[in-house]
């Protein structure tokens, strides 16, 4: 398994990458956690699905910077960010 070398920006010590070809999800428009506490990207109603042959879960703040792969998804469990806002 291999390692990265570099702490995040939080100074959390390195976590072992998940395979050779995962990407982390960065899609967000703000940080994760900066938002109110107990929620989530999946309470949040920018939160959009983008469906191809499978669905995809983007950030709808951040939709200039989508693209065709991971590295534009958001998780939906990630802790909501600073632009979070309730469903109307």
């Amino acid at each position: 398994m291999t390692v990265s070398n570099q702490a995040d920006l939080f100074g959390a010590p390195p976590q072992p990458l998940r395979g050779r070809h995962y990407v982390r999800p960065r899609g967000h428009a703000g940080t994760p956690g900066r938002g109110p506490a107990g929620e989530t990207c999946r309470t949040c109603r920018r939160l959009a699905r983008v469906e191809c042959a499978k669905t995809y879960l983007k950030c709808g703040l951040a939709r200039e910077r989508w693209t065709g792969g991971r590295a534009s998804d958001v998780l939906a469990s990630s802790p909501a960010c600073q632009f979070w806002e309730a469903p109307s």
